[in-house]
């Protein structure tokens, strides 16, 4: 039986099977060691559907902003991986008498989990899509009538399971009533989760000692072994396979994780937007900020927004060359951009007041040395590099690179730069090339600038604006900021006649 996945239109576990298209140094470019969870790491790479990004962003908004919703996903979460622990421990059963002892309370605790999915029923979007599925298994006639099987069962040779699977059920089936249980809660709810230690696992039951407890039970044992014959190839190995269930925790991490990273950003003032997916070719931004500011203690308050327009069109408005002086937020501009590009692609809210963006299949960043997260430089490892984002970047990817070529004599850091920029702008690659070289802008490729303040001793605003679309209109863009194109020469040539 296909189950619906929180994440992907495939059924569950099918999705986060696809190729990881975003390099994963794009997130060790845009991402430090500890703002995400290693763990959730891997789907971050995975680019989205349509259909899946809006899918996402239904469920992110409920996690963000329905009272409650995220506390029923964590519980959720808790609750299949207690019974993951329960499922792995009847797997390493040694004998069929041990294993029979098993399946008994962990189809309990299965149709229990069925249950808590089930109450997602009445929310908002795909999550009340996936609970009325649970739903119509819960009250499916046939899995309730397992389900009153196996309780009535556990009821009835409770005492018998205790002895029987002994350490085992302490550890598993009563996890949360045990001490490290309840450590186990608190590290989960307050993040820290990687940082619990191994369950230590109980020693097996010998095969005699299973045996003798399953002929002095003798009416249980033949009772539960009746009933899992009845039902362990339906529900494990036949159409249900309810161990499938288990897809759902990365899933379910996945949505937690990122939604501690937006709340952390949403309580420090940053804006938090879900862009409208759209099939046309743009990628628009309004007021976007970058979010990685805030490991420098930067409030969202005090980050300058900016906007980014990229269009395909009359106007080819894909690709970018960002020039200006240092100190003037290119780089920040940049990761504003990548982050917003990589958070978009997987269904994530975006630090943006608004946006509109096309679906894209790749996001592919180039960061120098000094600003990435892993240290790779020298002029032969950036060229690689570059090279394998020209190879894999397509028309419906991402790409931003920050002074490309910089580990090299400026001649070449020409030549190169130029090849590289003129291969994202024909093949339309969305992107923005970050660059001092001065010939390079002002061309057929439109360019962008970081402006200054000369008025108040070239203040850096980081303000980002796009200058002339050709190098004719560069050029006047630089008279005019200066005062010296045709008109104004006019008009002082004017002023001064008028003075004589």
């Amino acid at each position: 039986m296909p189950y619906p996945s929180f994440l992907w239109s495939e059924p569950l576990g099918e999705g986060g099977e696809r190729e990881g298209k975003t390099p994963e140094s794009t997130l060790a470019d845009l991402l430090s060691d500890k703002e995400l969870r290693e763990r959730s790491l891997p789907l971050l790479r995975i680019p989205c559907r349509a259909e899946e990004i809006r899918r996402r962003q239904e469920l992110f908004q409920a996690m963000l902003y329905a009272e409650g919703f995220a506390e029923r996903i964590a519980a959720l979460e808790r609750r299949l991986a207690d019974t993951e622990e329960l499922y792995g421990e009847m797997q390493r059963a040694g004998t069929e008498e041990e294993k029979t002892f098993f399946f008994i309370p962990f189809l309990c605790r299965f149709f229990d989990d069925a249950k808590a999915l089930a109450e997602l029923s009445g929310a908002q979007g795909h999550a009340g899509r996936i609970g009325a599925f649970w739903q119509e298994f819960v009250e499916n006639p046939d899995n309730r009538m397992a389900e009153k099987r196996c309780r009535d069962l556990l009821e009835r040779h409770d005492d018998a399971l205790k002895i029987t699977v002994r350490g085992s059920h302490v550890e598993v089936w009563e996890r949360r009533e045990s001490l490290r249980g309840k450590l186990t809660v608190m590290m989960r709810d307050m993040g820290l989760e990687d940082a619990i230690p191994p369950v230590r696992q109980p020693a097996r039951v010998s095969a005699e000692l299973a045996k003798a407890v399953s002929s002095v039970y003798y009416t249980y044992y033949q009772a539960a072994a009746a009933f899992r014959a009845d039902y362990e190839k339906s529900f494990l190995a036949g159409e249900k396979n309810i161990a499938a269930v288990f897809g759902y925790l990365p899933e379910l991490r996945f949505l937690l994780d990122l939604t501690a990273y937006f709340v952390r950003l949403k309580e420090n003032g940053y804006p938090l937007c879900f862009p409208e997916v759209t099939d046309r070719r743009e990628f628009r931004l309004t007021d976007a900020v970058d979010p990685s500011l805030l490991k420098r203690g930067v409030k969202g308050g005090d980050v300058v927004p900016n906007d980014l327009d990229m269009r395909d069109g009359e106007e080819r408005l894909t690709f970018y060359i960002l020039s200006g002086a240092n100190g003037g937020g290119k780089t920040t501009f940049l990761r504003a951009c990548a982050l917003a590009a990589l958070f978009f692609s997987v269904g994530c809210p975006v630090a943006a007041k608004s946006g509109r963006c096309m679906p894209l299949d790749a996001v592919y960043t180039h960061f120098p040395a000094d600003e990435s997260f892993e240290n790779s430089g020298r002029f032969a490892d950036e060229s690689v590099r570059a090279d394998e984002i020209l190879e894999g970047a397509t028309e419906n990817s991402f790409a931003v690179f920050n002074e490309t070529y910089s580990g090299t004599d400026e001649k070449k850091s020409e030549e190169y730069s130029a090849r590289l920029a003129d291969a994202m702008f024909e093949r339309g690659t969305f992107g923005i090339y970050v660059t001092h070289i001065h010939s390079l802008t002002g061309g057929r490729i439109p360019t962008l600038a970081a402006l200054i303040d000369e008025e108040n001793g070239n203040r850096r605003t980081y303000r980002i604006r796009r200058v002339g679309g050709t190098s004719s209109s560069f050029a006047r863009d630089i008279l005019e900021k200066y005062g010296l194109d045709r008109d104004s020469l006019e008009a002082r040539l004017n002023a001064g006649k008028g003075g004589v």
